[in-house]
Order: structure tokens, then sequence, then C-alpha cells
């Protein structure tokens, strides 16, 4: 997968789980899943410049779905507000 579309795909779904937030709904496991995917194979195509973040941020992802299976939405709001500034600056690289 290209990091164009990877990027693509992430932007995507970060922006489908932030629906679900401003709905006060928590976003579905299995949506959340393949997000952590994504998130997940990020690394592989980052710069040393931004590997740390690209790490970081697959880092979140895996914690958010921790959190969705285990119904905390304070928690998972609070991620997802990690999630998306790490990806304001992963998206810029």
């Amino acid at each position: 997968m290209k990091t164009i579309t990877l990027n693509t795909r992430i932007d995507s779904l970060i922006q489908d789980i932030l629906q679900y937030q401003n709905e006060n709904q928590m976003p579905s496991f299995e949506e959340v899943q393949e997000f952590v995917r994504a998130a997940r194979t990020l690394p592989m195509h980052a710069d040393e410049s931004w590997l740390a973040e690209a790490e970081d941020f697959s880092h979140l992802a895996d914690q958010l779905l921790l959190a969705v299976k285990n119904s905390q939405f304070e928690e998972a709001v609070q991620l997802m507000d990690s999630i998306r500034e790490a990806w304001t600056f992963i998206a810029g690289n």
C-alpha cells in the first residue's frame, strides 16, 4: 500500500470515528479495529525523521481499541484528541 493511499485511508477512518464522538457515541469495535490495522502499518512507511511519531500514533490506536473494547467513552474521547493532534503532525510529513 502506498503511503498516500494509507494516509487517505487513515484520514478517512479518523473522520468516521470522530463523527461518532461528535454524536456522543462510542465508535464500533470493528471500525476501530480497521483503524488500528491501518495505524500499525504506518511505521513501516515512515521516514526516519517521523518514525517515532508514527510508532506513537500506532500505540495510541491500540489504546483506543482497548478503551472501546472496555466501553470507556471518556478515555476514548481523550485518546481521539491525542490521535487527531498526532495525525496533524504526521500528515504534514
